[in-house]
């Protein structure tokens, strides 16, 4: 009897300590995960907790603006509009020298025209929403769907097209 209390006792003794040092090494893998820490307002945020996306920088020049998946557009940002002859819109700021290049093609004898301009997040959402929904009824899976269509769609919160980088 006596044999089996130490064997018992030896036993709940072994997980102790297994217990244990399971415990000191997923703390320290936390800990080293967690440990770089940013401050926010007066709060202190492990790195782990925040998001690595963050809204574009435009206290600089309107016309140098990164906008990608990792910069979002602001939600404030505002630009005025000039609609164009074939119903798109462009960045007004941009229009004149616009007009002076289709200005300077036509007396070289060339057709330019404007593919693409400015969309609404409503607008890039559609077209993304589509782009889904043409993929799932092609047989791919949600998931595959909505990656697929983020190789062609951007998604409308990081959409050049909203702040008119491109044309």
């Amino acid at each position: 009897m006596n044999k089996r209390r130490y064997s018992n006792r030896r036993r709940k003794n072994i997980l102790r300590v297994f217990i244990l040092l399971m415990t000191i090494i997923i703390t320290v893998v936390m800990w080293r995960t967690i440990k770089i820490d940013v401050q926010v307002g007066e709060l202190t945020l492990p790195k782990i907790l925040q998001s690595e996306k963050s809204f574009a920088d435009t206290s600089g020049e309107w016309n140098l603006i990164l906008v990608d998946r990792k910069h979002y557009i602001p939600n404030n940002y505002q630009v005025e509009l000039t609609e164009l002859s074939n119903g798109k819109k462009v960045d007004s700021r941009i229009y004149p020298e616009l007009q002076q290049m289709f200005n300077d093609a036509r007396a070289e004898g060339l057709a330019l025209f404007v593919r693409e301009g400015y969309r609404t997040t409503e607008e890039q959402q559609k077209i993304m929403d589509e782009k889904i929904n043409e993929y799932e009824k092609q047989g791919y899976s949600a998931k595959e769907a909505k990656k697929k269509s983020r190789e062609i769609c951007c998604n409308s919160r990081y959409k050049r097209t909203q702040i008119r980088t491109e044309c």
